[in-house]
C-alpha cells in the first residue's frame, strides 16, 4: 500500500502528465459539468490547491486523465479530481441552477432567524419576522430572493404572501380574583390575540386584568377582552397634579421629599424592582429643593426615565437653571414613601414614549455602581452625585 507521501507524489505526476499532454485526455467535445459537493478542492498544473468551490458549480470539462479533470471557469483553466465533478447539478435545499421563473413578488419572512443561503448552500443571512423580500423565482421548496441588495434563497415553509400578524401572549391565569388597573401614560394600545389593536386608553383609564404571564396582561374593557402590556398599567391612578417648587405651603401641588434617602446598589438591591419600568416617581433636586414626577421607560445599566407632564418638565428644567445639559446632580428619588439616592443628568436623548410632555427623548437616573449604556462602565461623576443625595439632609 502507497505511503501518504507515495500518494502525493503520484498525484503531482498526474496533473504534470495532463498539463503537458493536454490532447492525450481530450474530449471529443467539451461537456458541462457540477460540483459534486461543498468545499471541492480546484489545483493548478503543479498539483498546488488553489481555491474551493461550492457544491453545484457549473464548469466545463475539457480533458481528462485518470483520476484527474481539466476544467475551465469563468475562461480559467484548472483541474479537479474526477469524484467531486458529476454530470448533472444535484437538487438541494439551494439550488444553483435557475429556478423556473416566476413572476416578481413580494414575500414576508414568517419566523425569526429564517435563513438566506448562497448557492453553495452555505446561510450568509438571518432575516427577523416580517422582513420584506423579493422573491424573483420558484423551483420545488425553494425560492430564489433579493433581500438588502443580496441575492440568494429561501424555502418556502419560511415565506408568506403577506406579513405575519405578532400575536399578543395569551396569559395563563396567575390569579383567582380578577383586579383593577389603569392606563399609566395616555395612547395605552390594547390588542386582540392576533396582535390587532382594539383600543387606545387614556391616562387613568380603568380596565380589569384577569390574568398575567410574562410581560402580558390580559384584561376586559367593557364587552372587549383583550391583552396590554404590564409595564402601561398601574395598580392606583397616577395623579395629574403639577408639579410645585419647594416653597409652596399650600395648596394639592407635590411636595418636596423630607427626611434621608437610602443608598440602593443598582445590581445587588431591589432598587431595579422597586423602580421597575412603568413605575412612576418623585424626584426632588438635593440643591433647590425643587420636585417634579418621572416614569421609568426602559434602561438595563441604569434608568432611563422621562418627566411626566409638560409641568414636570418645567420643574425639571428650572432646576439645571433654564437650559438643558449631562451636569449630573444629586436627587432623592422617592417611590411609595421611600427615598432613594440618585443621579441624574440634564439632557434629553434617545426615544420616549411619552410625547405631550415637551421633553425629547429620555435622560438618565443612575444608582450605586450603575453604568452608562455607551461605555458600559461606571461613572464617577454620577457617584460622586449619589453619595452627595445619600449624605444630605432634607428639610
Amino acid at each position: 500500500m502507497l505511503t501518504r507521501s507515495q500518494r502525493c507524489i503520484m498525484l503531482l505526476l498526474i496533473f504534470a502528465a495532463l498539463a503537458l499532454a493536454l490532447t492525450a485526455g481530450a474530449l471529443a467535445e467539451q461537456r458541462t459539468v457540477y460540483t459534486a459537493k461543498n468545499g471541492a478542492k480546484v489545483y493548478d498544473a503543479q498539483g498546488k490547491v488553489v481555491g474551493t468551490l461550492p457544491a453545484d458549480t457549473k464548469l466545463t470539462l475539457t480533458g481528462v486523465k485518470g483520476k484527474v479533470c481539466r476544467v475551465e471557469r469563468d475562461g480559467r483553466t484548472v483541474y479537479m479530481m474526477k469524484s467531486d465533478l458529476t454530470q448533472a447539478a444535484a437538487p438541494a435545499a439551494t439550488p444553483s441552477a435557475t429556478p423556473a421563473p416566476a413572476k416578481t413578488v413580494t414575500s414576508y419572512v414568517k419566523r425569526d432567524g429564517a435563513k438566506l443561503y448562497d448557492a453553495g448552500g452555505t446561510a450568509i443571512a438571518k432575516l427577523k419576522l416580517n422582513d420584506a423580500v423579493t422573491v424573483t423565482a420558484k423551483k420545488g421548496k425553494v425560492c430564489q430572493v433579493t433581500f438588502d441588495g443580496r441575492t440568494g434563497y429561501m424555502r418556502k415553509t419560511d415565506l408568506s404572501a403577506s406579513p405575519v400578524a405578532t400575536p399578543a401572549p395569551t396569559a395563563t391565569p396567575a390569579q383567582s380574583k380578577s383586579s383593577a388597573a389603569y392606563a399609566n401614560h395616555e395612547g395605552v394600545k390594547v390588542y386582540s390575540a392576533a396582535g390587532k389593536v382594539i383600543a387606545t386608553l387614556a391616562l387613568n383609564d380603568a380596565v380589569t386584568v384577569t390574568a398575567t404571564k410574562g410581560k402580558a396582561c390580559r384584561v376586559t374593557i367593557g364587552s372587549k377582552t383583550g391583552y396590554v402590556n404590564r409595564s402601561d398599567l398601574s395598580e392606583s391612578k397616577t395623579s395629574t397634579e403639577p408639579a410645585v417648587t419647594a416653597a409652596a405651603s399650600s395648596g394639592s401641588g407635590l411636595r418636596p421629599a423630607k427626611g434621608i434617602a437610602r443608598e440602593m446598589d443598582w445590581w445587588t438591591s431591589d432598587i431595579q424592582k422597586i423602580f421597575a419600568r412603568g413605575v412612576t416617581a418623585q424626584i426632588t433636586d438635593v440643591e433647590t429643593g425643587l420636585t417634579w414626577r418621572e416614569r421609568r421607560n426602559g434602561g438595563t445599566n441604569h434608568a432611563d426615565c422621562q418627566p411626566l407632564t409638560a409641568a414636570d418638565t418645567a420643574a425639571m428644567k428650572q432646576a439645571y437653571g433654564g437650559s438643558w445639559s449631562w451636569n449630573r446632580r444629586a436627587v432623592f428619588v422617592t417611590i411609595n414613601g421611600t427615598n432613594y439616592a440618585a443621579s441624574i443628568n440634564g439632557m434629553p436623548h434617545g426615544s420616549g414614549s411619552i410625547k405631550d410632555n415637551n421633553f425629547n427623548g429620555h435622560h438618565c437616573i443612575h444608582f450605586t455602581n450603575s453604568r452608562t449604556h455607551g461605555t458600559n462602565k461606571v461613572c464617577s461623576l454620577h457617584q460622586a452625585a449619589i453619595k452627595k443625595a445619600a449624605s444630605t439632609t432634607l428639610k
